[in-house]
């Protein structure tokens, strides 16, 4: 037997409940429920690594997340994976697990690193080890985990969406395990065809457009981008002046 599943047959890990992440994940992002899904257990926080392949470059401040942990508690249990079922489907990702865990974070990233900036000893998780057999599933299920929340970075998301993208071959079928059109998919990995300095700008610029010039060459996006501004004022104005008259 494995140290992590030797470690994981102790006090704290013994009476964890197992339920697929992706299942979990997909239900959360279509609001379709998975069913037969058992209550939550605790796991003593620094027995926690955080995922190597989590979407998220940025956690950005967590102050206020850790206080609400500190003071209201944890509304939602995290998602995590047995440290071996990782490293199986991850064999080359093992050296940057943090050492002395005995499972990895899948979804709940953030809140992870709020407990540990609180001071908090353990969290409320549920454990999936079924069906994340294999480093593209792993992928898969914190992508999805994160895709339905709105504070998800956008480059982040066009990068993850990117390396689904090389799996399952083209957007039409990566849309469809999505659960989402392809023209969403295409809009979000336009993102990845625009220059160093626009895609810098992603947050100031308008999204949408920033979306629109992706697919363009390079040294027509900027003036693509001014031209889609213009018409956006113009059309602004004309609606702001029919207004003024029907007054």
């Amino acid at each position: 037997m494995s140290k992590a599943a030797q470690l994981g047959s102790g006090r704290f890990s013994g009476g964890l409940r197992t339920v697929s992440a992706r299942r979990q994940a997909v239900a959360e992002a279509t609001g379709v429920p998975t069913g037969g899904v058992g209550a939550p257990a605790r796991l003593p926080v620094h027995r926690i690594s955080p995922n190597p392949d989590n979407p998220r470059s940025k956690l950005g401040d967590l102050t206020g997340l850790a206080g609400s942990l500190k003071t209201n508690g944890q509304k939602q249990a995290i998602t995590v994976m047995n440290r071996d079922a990782y490293t199986k489907a991850n064999p080359d990702r093992e050296a940057d697990l943090q050492p002395g865990t005995t499972h990895v974070v899948v979804d709940g990233s953030s809140q992870l690193a709020a407990a540990r900036e609180a001071g908090l000893h353990t969290l409320k998780v549920m454990v999936s080890n079924d069906q994340n057999t294999t480093s593209e599933e792993v992928l898969e299920s914190a992508l999805v985990a994160n895709i339905h929340r709105q504070d998800l970075e956008k480059l982040d998301e066009a990068h993850a969406l990117a390396r689904l993208l090389a799996i399952y071959g083209s957007q039409r079928a990566l849309a469809k395990r999505l659960h989402r059109s392809q023209g969403w998919v295409s809009q979000r990995l336009a993102l990845l065809g625009l220059t160093l300095d626009l895609q810098a700008r992603i947050g100031e610029e308008p999204i949408n457009l920033l979306r629109a010039v992706g697919n363009k060459p390079a040294d027509q996006q900027q003036s693509a981008l001014d031209e889609l501004k213009a018409r956006r004022v113009q059309k602004d104005e004309r609606k702001q002046a029919r207004a003024s008259h029907k007054t």
